[in-house]
């Protein structure tokens, strides 16, 4: 017989959302994973085995909560904590669907393979700009400001995709940062800091509006030309639907990338005899590239709302019910990777 969630004995992770190194995080979930497939968390539950993710990453009754959860945890209405709702990463059924025909050709992959050209000049330009301020230690190896390319390589890719200047490369930024703080459960109902947020997501809304404007009148290349023009059956995407697509391309394309590049250097020069081996064979980066996703993932936890009462392994989970989705979790399971 099926039991309520809610009524089951169950531990409790305590791990916070605020972000812990990652040999204190894997650790734990490590730990967590050996109390069972299913436990509290927060004001809700957390699984981290790859089989019971994946099939909750398939489960339609759940949706995404990722906006939701500072204020859940706060139990207050906060306006900054909120994505709008057209947002395409929140987005749900038909809607979801609709967008994501209206811009599949703008992402299609020979799309995303017209901007390899523009990565490899930019990534160029920030190598030849660290090495010209290089430094060498004492047994004369080259010391590389490696911290400056990835912060400046994400932005400067996406000021590509939105054909704009890299006077506007700050702002992105900054904005970027401003998106990552609304999710942090830790700051939630500080005054001053809502305030912060709120003038800087009225600013990006403005300078979007403006940017979409002038585009509308001067097409280019660039893909936010191609999501402008994007049409199916006489359905364009609005205004409000350009500007959440711009704040996905900088809230989830900036610091993600940053740390994933940031975490797989590390994780190559901490693998002994790995560096040495890529340089050796060139063969071997993309797998080198997709396991260090795999180890370390940008993205630890998805966030779930049920809502429509469900059943899973025995357990029924109520509608309202917040479920985190351990990816980096699943990521490391040794029941599913040897």
């Amino acid at each position: 017989m099926a039991i309520r969630v809610a009524d089951l004995d169950l531990p409790r992770y305590r791990m916070s959302l605020d972000d812990p190194t990652h040999h204190e995080y894997y650790a734990e979930v490590a730990a967590a994973k050996s109390h069972g497939w299913i436990q509290r968390w927060l004001c809700g539950y957390v699984v981290f085995g790859h089989e019971d993710v994946s099939a909750l990453l398939r489960e339609r009754r759940l949706h995404q909560a990722a906006g939701k959860v500072p204020a859940l945890l706060a139990g207050i209405e906060n306006p900054v904590s909120s994505l709008p709702a057209d947002d395409i990463l929140l987005a749900e059924g038909d809607k979801h669907l609709r967008l994501r025909r209206l811009v599949a050709e703008a992402f299609s992959p020979k799309s995303v393979d017209g901007l390899r050209p523009a990565i490899r000049t930019h990534v160029g330009r920030l190598v030849d700009d660290a090495m010209s301020g290089a430094r060498r230690d004492t047994d004369g190896r080259v010391l590389l400001d490696f911290q400056t390319m990835i912060d400046e390589l994400p932005v400067a890719v996406i000021g590509d995709m939105l054909g704009t200047g890299r006077e506007d490369f700050p702002l992105y930024s900054k904005w970027a940062e401003s998106h990552f703080q609304v999710l942090k459960s830790s700051a939630v109902g500080d005054t001053e800091r809502d305030s912060r947020l709120a003038r800087d997501a009225e600013e990006f809304d403005r300078y979007c509006v403006t940017l979409i404007n002038e585009r509308r009148r001067n097409l280019t290349n660039d893909l936010l030309s191609k999501l402008i023009t994007a049409e199916e059956s006489g359905d364009r995407l609005s205004t409000g639907e350009l500007v959440s697509l711009i704040r996905s391309f900088i809230a989830a394309g900036i610091d993600t990338t940053r740390n994933q590049l940031g975490s797989m250097m590390a994780l190559i020069l901490d693998t002994p005899g790995a560096w040495a081996n890529l340089r050796e064979n060139r063969e071997l980066v993309v797998g080198a590239v997709e396991e260090s996703l795999r180890l370390l993932n940008p993205i630890r936890m998805a966030m779930r709302l049920v809502h429509e009462t469900f059943e899973y392994r025995g357990v029924i989970f109520p509608t309202g019910t917040l479920i985190g989705i351990g990816l980096s979790g699943a990521s490391r399971d040794d029941a599913h990777f040897t």
